[in-house]
């Protein structure tokens, strides 16, 4: 197991950083995630699992505002269980459920990473959980009370754990509550999951069928709403952070051949990227470059589905903490690595930055800078810089995994064929292996001189591996945004068509 070098920096330094957010949230001139209501979306899904638990369509008709039901019948049939709940126990078990869901995220990548999960690793867990309302990706989705967060555990179930990881399930469910992790499947084909690849179809189609059995308009969803993804939002809107959005504002390019071509090179990035980190067993770094690939990409992604970026920064911290730590001697070495590390976390994602902590860099703030279409460009463009440097990093020199190396001081003998070692047998005087056991297999001069030594202090060959080659350390919304909207509290019985109904 790895160790984390400089851990008493890099506790530091996070609880620093952690009342420093505090301050900046405390002073913030706007809304944010921290007020007690129930937020704009959950009480979209609240609404919605009543219609459904009644009996109604899904689809016809708006539930705030303009604003519709968006995922598939399988949502809908999930959301059910919501519209039992009053507002206090909605709010506690959907924003509490959201955090420890990243926190298992964050947990499990790094067990991933190697590093033994420690009570000191756990509670660096929980002070990285307390750092992220500064990514604005967390801050949104707590905002507006979304699922991005138990979509990206379930899809991490699949992908991350060693042993017992869900055999395609996990994203499968995902895509039947919401299409776009379908994508994430990519990740079980490089690592050469081919029957979990096929459960988790399986499992997709389980969930369109449950909802065709549940849900009266399913078909409507399938038919008609999954090809207007101006359902989900304008792309005019500076929340909006897909590439085809972003070209939409940019460039006032609306699809066509060149949004296809862009999509096509992105695609290619990040199965290089992909490439990449399954030659170097990176499972954590797969989860989060496949994620952002999957916001870039789809036709739409509002900026808090780029939830990805956590687990982007948890391996940046791992990776550069184990490169510096292991060149930089004794315990003033580990602990300028322990601060470098966390340096190169807030690097990578400080363009992900959110409002409260630093307004002037986030990207709603960026996008009104004269300085065009640069400005619109940082919070998308980072994550094709960091698709893109993966995939390179996996082609440079000196950067390979290395093979399993010798002892000093041994060589290995080449494999003889099993012919060979009976007849060296025989010449020794000793008896031919029986037909029960067969030939021994081969091996080489340090496993039989382990053997032989019996008590003595073996010296067999060790693999060596460079298991982390990870990203170095270098590397909204608004629906309108909150402050526009006004958005203060959402009524408890909201008078919108048949969706005003009385409280219980």
């Amino acid at each position: 197991m790895k160790k984390l070098y400089g851990l008493p920096t890099v506790v530091t330094v996070l609880a620093a950083l952690i009342g420093v957010i505090v301050y900046r949230f405390s002073i913030f001139d706007g809304n944010s995630a921290f007020v007690w209501r129930v937020p704009l979306d959950l009480k979209i899904y609240w609404l919605a699992g009543g219609e459904v638990a009644q009996g109604a369509d899904l689809y016809d008709n708006a539930y705030i505002g303009d604003l519709p039901f968006t995922y598939p019948p399988f949502s809908g049939t999930l959301f059910t269980w919501l519209s039992r709940l009053a507002d206090a126990p909605l709010i506690l078990l959907w924003q509490g459920g959201t955090a420890l869901a990243l926190f298992t995220v964050i947990m499990l990548v790094l067990r991933e990473r190697g590093l033994k999960l420690s009570p000191a690793m756990w509670l660096l867990g929980l002070l990285l959980l307390c750092c992220t309302p500064a990514n604005e990706p967390v801050h949104g989705t707590l905002f507006f009370g979304q699922i991005n967060i138990f979509l990206m555990l379930l899809v991490a179930l699949d992908i991350l754990p060693r042993k017992r990881a869900l055999p395609g399930i996990g994203i499968g469910l995902a895509a039947g509550m919401k299409l776009t992790p379908a994508y994430m499947g990519l990740v079980l084909l490089f690592q050469k999951r081919w029957w979990q690849a096929i459960i988790a179809i399986l499992t997709f189609a389980v969930t369109v069928a449950i909802g065709f059995v549940t849900i009266p308009d399913a078909a409507d969803f399938w038919t008609d709403a999954i090809f207007k993804s101006s359902r989900v939002g304008e792309h005019t809107n500076p929340g909006a952070q897909s590439i085809r959005s972003v070209m939409v504002r940019a460039w006032g390019i609306d699809g066509g051949w060149i949004w296809l071509a862009a999509v096509v090179v992105v695609f290619i990035l990040t199965c290089l990227a992909l490439r990449t980190a399954m030659k170097h067993r990176n499972n954590s770094a797969a989860l989060a470059l496949a994620g952002i690939s999957s916001c870039l990409v789809s036709p739409f992604s509002w900026y808090h589905h780029w939830v990805w970026t956590v687990p982007l920064a948890v391996v940046v911290l791992v990776a550069v903490n184990q490169g510096l730590g292991k060149r930089l001697p004794g315990i003033l070495g580990a602990q300028v690595a322990g601060f470098v590390s966390v340096l190169a976390m807030c690097a990578v994602t400080l363009p992900f930055i959110s409002a409260p902590v630093w307004l002037s860099a986030a990207s709603r703030s960026l996008n009104h800078w004269d300085l065009q279409p640069w400005g619109m460009l940082a919070f998308t463009g980072a994550g094709v810089l960091f698709i893109a440097f993966y995939a390179v990093w996996g082609f440079i020199p000196g950067t390979q995994p290395e093979e399993e190396a010798p002892a000093p001081g041994r060589h290995h003998l080449p494999a003889q064929p099993a012919s060979a070692q009976l007849d060296a047998a025989q010449t020794a005087g000793a008896q031919p292996a029986s037909a029960e056991t067969g030939a021994l297999p081969a091996r080489s001069f340090n496993t039989a001189a382990t053997s032989r030594r019996g008590q003595g202090h073996p010296r067999a060959a060790q693999p060596v591996s460079d298991e982390t080659a990870e990203m170095p350390a270098v590397g909204p919304e608004t629906r309108a945004f909150p402050a526009a909207q006004d958005i203060t509290d959402i009524p408890d019985t909201p008078a919108y068509g048949r969706h005003s109904r009385s409280e219980d």
